[in-house]
């Protein structure tokens, strides 16, 4: 018992991860813990804040999230492909420090107007970091072991969301302002972290070079940086797929829009659905914590299980889970039972996203040329943006005129579909293809 315990402990477990992941793997881990306690501050509470404060509608709070994914559909596309041309680093630095001035401006209005003119710059400057810092990941970090390293972001990440909304709800009281500022001073922090610690690791983007490629590491592709941060030459680096690749990541796409959509009601709709039935925003944000919780606990577990499955098939449980989420919500007897009900459904939720949010972009990255793999996560973050921008506003409007279990249902159904089609998807990938 006594050498199982061992086995299993934090520390060991720590120290077992800094030997299988490159340095990189733990400075994108601590910039994510401290960029998301910045933005769990508030943004949990912003539909919240959109109508309790400002007195928008459900429908135009969405609206209101939705240009910020409107915008994000270009922004993240771009930020992938500067990816490939300057570097990871510099558009993840860039892309940091302009959302952390924009976070905390937000604070500085009180008109729903300026609001949403700042969100959708919030849309424009925040994005880009997405697609930089995945493919960043997958610059160093092996196909099999990839799901891991991702799994691990997001388990930093969600120490910020176990405190931030904890603490942003307790600061409430002295004014979303001083939350928004202190939301912008903190993720300023990360671009410190990368500034400091991160080295450029995209590979080299021409070939013919007289340098002497070093080896990869073991599942490494050719070009990639050995796992011990040494950068290789590119032997091999194209910009086009086969076109049964092309076709599988195209479907893909649309169904990882779907799901990012109907997925983002939780954040986006459900504060205001359970703001209504009388849930304090000291209550969603322990809420929002316990999604954290269970994120820390599990994900590297969940990740690991992923890694000689099916990735489309095991995406597909994960949407099945956020469906049953949704069942529960509109199965709520009562306004009495509103917090066991709606922390059941976050219970839910949280599974759909530890199936489903690591696989997406390492399934992306199992898809994607080298040479483009920062194209490859922009395309994807720009779908997923689609999806966002489209479902909060049709779901808050929905909740406007209908504000039973409709949307609820709606959106379960939904995710049912979005978990046949990722199944079906788990037939048609290539067999070639490593880890699918």
């Amino acid at each position: 018992m006594i050498g199982v315990g061992a086995r299993l402990s934090p520390a060991r477990r720590l120290r077992a991860l800094r030997e299988e992941f490159d340095r990189a793997i733990f400075v994108l881990a601590l910039g994510d813990l401290v960029a998301s306690f910045g933005f769990s501050l508030v943004f949990p509470f912003l539909t919240i804040y959109l109508t309790a404060e400002l007195d928008a509608s459900a429908a135009q709070a969405g609206l209101v999230l939705g240009l910020y994914s409107i915008v994000s559909i270009v922004s993240t596309a771009v930020g992938g492909w500067l990816a490939d041309r300057v570097g990871r680093k510099p558009v993840m630095v860039v892309s940091i420090l302009c959302t952390a001035v924009v976070i905390a401006a937000m604070g500085l209005v009180r008109d729903l107007a300026w609001v949403a003119a700042l969100t959708m710059l919030l849309g424009l400057v925040d994005p880009p970091f997405v697609p930089a810092a995945r493919a960043a990941v997958a610059d160093v970090v092996a196909p099999e072991r990839r799901p891991r390293a991702y799994g691990l972001l997001g388990m930093a990440a969600s120490i910020g969301w176990i405190v931030g909304p904890s603490v942003g709800a307790g600061l409430s009281s002295l004014g979303f302002g001083v939350l928004f500022v202190a939301a912008g001073v903190i993720v300023a922090g990360y671009a410190v972290i990368l500034l400091v610690g991160l080295r450029e690791t995209r590979p080299a983007a021409r070939s013919g070079t007289d340098a002497a490629p070093i080896e990869p590491a073991p599942g490494a592709e050719p070009g990639e940086p050995a796992l011990d941060g040494g950068p290789t030459q590119p032997t091999a680096a194209t910009t086009r797929q086969p076109l049964g690749v092309r076709r599988v990541f195209a479907v893909f796409l649309v169904l990882a829009a779907a799901f990012h959509g109907v997925q983002f009601l939780w954040v986006a709709i459900l504060p205001i659905f359970a703001y209504d039935l009388g849930v304090s925003t000291t209550s969603w944000g322990l809420l929002f914590a316990l999604n954290g919780i269970l994120i820390l606990l599990f994900q590297l577990r969940v990740s690991s299980l992923s890694e000689r499955r099916s990735r489309p098939r095991f995406m597909a449980v994960g949407a099945l889970c956020s469906g049953l989420a949704y069942l529960v919500v509109a199965g709520m007897p009562g306004a009495d039972l509103v917090l066991p009900f709606i922390a059941a459904a976050v219970v839910l939720v949280t599974l759909g996203e530890m199936a489903f949010f690591p696989l997406a972009a390492s399934f992306v990255s199992d898809l994607s040329p080298v040479a483009v793999r920062g194209r490859y996560q922009g395309y994807l973050g720009a779908a997923t943006g689609l999806g966002s921008a489209m479902a909060p506003a049709l779901a808050g409007a929905v909740l406007d005129v209908a504000p039973g279990p409709a949307v609820w249902l709606g959106a379960a159904a939904a995710m049912g579909l979005i978990a046949v089609g990722l199944w079906w998807l788990g037939g048609r990938v290539p067999a070639g293809l490593r880890a699918t």
